[in-house]
Formats: C-alpha cells, structure tokens, sequence
C-alpha cells in the first residue's frame, strides 16, 4: 500500500471507514494531522482513470432471471455490455434454458458493488449456494438493494470526492 498525496486523492475512489472489505480494496492512503501528534487515515481503492488519462468506462452490475427457475435471480457484473455478458452465460454448455436481463446498474469499481451485494444477500440467507451469483430473491427486491449499496459507486464525480478535513 503507498501513501497518496493530496493531488493523487482526485483519481482514486474514497473508502469510507464503513466500506466493506476495506482491507482488501485499499491500495493507498493518506494521513492528516489532527494535532497532539495524531493523525487521520484516508484509505482509497483502485484508480478511477485508467493508464492513458481518460475516465475509465462504465461497469455494470446486473440481474439476469430465468423462467425456468422462478424465484431466483443471477446477480452478478460485468465490463463490457450486459448484453455481452447475457450471451457469454447462456453460450455455456450447461446452460439448459436462457438467462435474460432485467436490471442493469451502471457504476464504477463493479466488483467491489457486486460483492458488497453478494455478502449483504448471504448474510440474510438468499445465497443458492456459495460461490455461486444465484439468490432467491425477487429482481424488484434485488435492484433495491444493489440501487442502495450502489450509491458510492455510481458515477466517477461522486467516488472522487473525499474528505478534505477530519
């Protein structure tokens, strides 16, 4: 982990003390004096510009369901299209009958969303099966709770702010 100047800050996405996995996703952090030789730490995640200075592209967590297996929703992300991603799943061999998209929730850092919302769900006791994106749970209910996880990783100008002063 490397210590960010103030300036390096902007291009990373803030960790809020309350992240969860706040560990695992830190790869910088800053110190800022609260006096009486204390300090306090700021942990960032991953950039959100990528290598040649632009805006890194949209990533989406998604929700796919199938009428075959009602009650259960796929819930998973991708950083290409929903669309690509729908295909993919159902052009494996196991896949007997079609996964469709029903929900899509554009954000950035889609991974640390997704897992957010797979150990939220588990801990609650919608998880089919572990390491496994399948949840029994309704896909109005499972768009709720990604839209409510989701808010500190929906837009680049939102994950950009961080604190300025304790």
């Amino acid at each position: 982990m490397k210590r960010l100047t103030p300036e390096q800050t902007q291009y990373h996405v803030y960790l809020p003390p309350s992240s969860n996995q706040l560990c695992q996703r830190a790869i910088g952090f800053t110190l800022t004096p609260l006096g009486d030789g204390w300090e306090q730490v700021n942990y960032y995640g991953d950039a959100i510009f990528d290598p040649s200075g632009g805006i890194r592209k949209p990533e989406w967590v998604y929700i796919l369901v199938n009428k075959d297996i009602p009650g259960v929703c796929k819930i998973g992300m991708t950083t290409t299209s929903v669309e690509q991603r729908t295909r993919e799943i159902n052009s494996a061999t196991g896949v007997i009958s079609p996964w469709f998209p029903v929900f899509r929730y554009k954000c950035v850092n889609a991974r640390y969303l997704e897992q957010d919302v797979h150990q939220y769900l588990q801990e609650r006791g919608y998880r089919v099966s572990t390491k496994r994106e399948g949840f029994y749970i309704d896909s109005k209910s499972a768009a709720d709770i990604i839209e409510v996880l989701g808010q500190d990783y929906q837009t680049c100008s939102q994950t950009m702010d961080s604190p300025s002063s304790p």
